[in-house]
């Protein structure tokens, strides 16, 4: 995953932070029914939008056990979300001459993430175009011209 988790990142080299993972589910299935599927890895806020990527440099085995030389690099999809478990902390309030009891919960990152599948993307030209186009920003689709039948 390639992003700016927390707004972490290297900006003497203009560079987002680049961490690893492993997928929850498989990305080839549908989890639960959506085009998604959810990985393992440090997922903080900041890190929406980063793509969820395939790296494999050096040797690799393919899906039917072949051995694979070389590099691939494969967009599966890009991080939109991620579950989080509350911790409950305990914050004491004393005032004179009663005392009040607060409890803070506390959002604690599970380390999973959902991520939209790549081919969601697609799905996204007609509806940005059309917003684009809506505001003014594109002309208006030509309508084609049909000649004689």
């Amino acid at each position: 995953m390639i992003g700016y988790p927390n707004g972490l990142w290297d900006s003497v080299n203009n560079m987002p932070l680049m961490r690893q993972g492993v997928c929850a589910t498989h990305p080839g299935r549908d989890y639960l029914g959506r085009k998604e599927f959810v990985i393992d890895a440090a997922c903080y806020p900041g890190s929406s939008g980063s793509p969820v990527v395939i790296f494999n440099q050096g040797v690799w085995q393919s899906a039917q056990g072949a051995n694979i030389g070389g590099e691939r690099l494969i967009l599966l999809g890009l991080l939109y979300a991620g579950p989080q478990i509350t911790a409950t902390g305990e914050v004491t309030v004393q005032t004179v001459p009663t005392t009040n009891r607060v409890l803070a919960n506390v959002p604690t990152m599970m380390h999973l993430g959902y991520v939209i599948k790549a081919e969601r993307l697609i799905e996204m030209e007609d509806v940005v175009r059309a917003e684009l186009t809506r505001r003014g920003a594109l002309p208006a689709p030509v309508p084609a011209v049909q000649g004689p039948a």
